[in-house]
């Protein structure tokens, strides 16, 4: 009986790097297939969901990664209400744009990939990239410096990157 248990676990363990590389391989080529190999990488190890997903699951985890960044980018624009009241009518712009990703954009996405209709949810992620530049914009059409030029520009990129995972799928 202890030698089945210890052959058993021992195949076990010999196969499992085999399998962990190769959805590791998964991942690598899928990134390599994006404008951001170092973004899309880093996201997609950083979620434990990515070892065992297909490239739709994948799309999925960056697209969950967008609402992230777009939540916590109205969340910082919060902040700025009362420390840089100069920038409110940017600042409700911006604020007004990550809402819509957050309650519009991501959901949209996320239904046309569980649902398999990869182009609205393209459409979707094209969207937030979109926002992000608008909200940019929102104060340099003003004269005004943005506080939120590294978030904007952070969540831009991995909206491209979900785009792109999600172009796969075409």
């Amino acid at each position: 009986m202890k030698v089945h248990l210890l052959l058993f676990l021992s195949l076990h363990l010999l196969q499992t790097p085999l399998i962990a590389k190769g959805d590791r391989r998964l991942i690598e080529t899928t990134c390599k297939a994006t404008p951001s190999y170092n973004l899309c990488m880093s996201t997609l190890l950083t979620n434990p969901k990515s070892s065992s997903g297909d490239i739709s699951d994948l799309g999925l985890i960056m697209v969950g990664a967008t609402k992230a960044k777009a939540t916590r980018a109205i969340q910082q624009i919060k902040s700025f209400y009362k420390s840089r009241p100069e920038l409110r009518h940017a600042l409700n712009e911006c604020t007004q744009m990550y809402v819509a990703v957050v309650r519009a954009d991501v959901p949209s996405a996320i239904q046309a990939l569980d649902g398999g209709q990869p182009k609205f949810a393209e459409d979707g992620m094209a969207d937030t990239a979109v926002e992000a530049q608008a909200c940019e914009r929102s104060f340099s059409d003003r004269g005004q410096k943005s506080p939120l030029t590294k978030m904007n520009k952070d969540i831009e990129n991995v909206a491209n990157v979900a785009r792109a995972i999600i172009r796969m799928l075409l």
